[in-house]
């Protein structure tokens, strides 16, 4: 079926079935292995091409942020931040993950009051600093919470 059938298609359905067909492609788009897939391909500072759903048309961009369901974007001229969702985003094919460090950060890389960042499970980036550090976690205070984090999760932060 070609786009010009499914439009013919679409407008003869009801409203309820247009809804329920919404919040089936909703629920795909979202669906947790289909936003890490996407999440993993990409980095802050990243340029990426993404669909504007306010203007209706693709933009370039650059990603300033994570959050569990959506990015923030940076975009020149004017300059304007934008949210949007990672299904918004258009990946080229051939663009690999970023490669991995080659050694997985341990105990002896980090000591007490070191400025850290790290991914929570709902890929939020966190900032902080060792508080204590554990046989194979460090204990991680950031915005009045303390956080356990095994050491290979951990980033240094550069405070420039």
């Amino acid at each position: 079926m070609d786009l010009h059938d499914l439009m013919s298609a679409l407008q003869q359905a009801s409203d309820l079935d247009l809804l329920r067909l919404r919040t089936a492609i909703d629920h795909l788009l979202q669906h947790p292995p289909r936003v890490l897939a996407v999440r993993q391909r990409l980095h802050v500072g990243q340029e990426v091409h993404f669909w504007n759903l306010r203007d209706n048309r693709m933009q370039q961009g650059r990603i300033t942020k994570f959050k569990s369901d959506q990015l923030l974007i940076l975009v020149e001229n004017p300059t304007q931040y934008w949210w949007v969702t990672y299904a918004a985003i258009q990946l080229d094919p051939g663009q690999a993950p970023l490669p991995e460090p080659a050694r997985p950060l341990g105990r002896s890389d980090f000591a007490l009051g070191d400025a850290v960042s790290f991914e929570g499970r709902d890929l939020i980036q966190r900032l902080g600093s060792i508080v204590r550090l554990n046989q194979k976690t460090a204990t991680v205070s950031c915005d009045s919470h303390e956080w356990r984090v095994p050491f290979a999760l951990l980033r240094h932060v550069v405070d420039l």
